[in-house]
């Protein structure tokens, strides 16, 4: 593995787990007995190195969920499949990591809101475009609205207040935030 495949793991770990503001370049450092300065021959920044943390973060989920849209399953059991995985990864972020991208990292937060709505706007959205046309979903229904309503922004949601994963099982909250509101969509038999 390269120096800089090694350092986006690494300090990829270290984001999730502490924030970004929390973890410095020499922990990372230290962690991977480099020099600060090693880090910086790779990148240009502590943010760079965030923003391609993110993205390596996202690549990651997209290899998790990819036979998610391969198998048999309704498009609506995909979606609930998908937000199953969306889940164990959010479980592991601490609040930090989102606050902190925004407020001391407004680049790396804009390609982390970037990548996590494109993957609503399109895979999830696709998805329920297509349980819709399967009957599985209500014609009525205003897919985009639900979308901004129950799916976009799921992070804030979940750490705004205090950090509901401290509270609640990923399984429960996953049944109250997406489950049930899936659910309200079906026709009424």
């Amino acid at each position: 593995m390269s120096n800089r495949k090694k350092l986006i793991e690494v300090a990829k770990e270290k984001f999730i787990m502490f924030g970004s503001k929390h973890t410095t370049m020499d922990e990372i450092a230290e962690l991977l007995g480099i020099s600060k300065k090693t880090i910086y021959a790779c990148f240009s920044s502590k943010e760079e190195l965030i923003i391609e943390s993110i993205k390596q973060l996202i690549n990651e989920f997209k290899i998790d969920v990819a036979p998610i849209f391969n198998s048999d399953k309704t498009p609506l059991n995909k979606v609930i499949a998908i937000y199953e995985v969306i889940f164990v990864y959010v479980a592991k972020f601490k609040p930090s990591f989102i606050f902190g991208l925004k407020k001391y990292y407004p680049n790396a937060f804009d390609a982390y809101k970037m990548e996590t709505e494109n993957i609503v706007s399109n895979d999830i959205m696709m998805l329920l475009n297509e349980a819709k046309e399967k009957g599985e979903i209500r014609a009525d229904v205003d897919l985009e609205l639900f979308s901004k309503l129950y799916l976009n922004g799921l992070e804030s949601r979940l750490f705004d207040a205090d950090n509901l994963f401290d509270t609640y099982p990923k399984e429960v909250l996953l049944e109250y935030m997406i489950v049930n509101n899936l659910n309200s969509l079906k026709p009424i038999k």
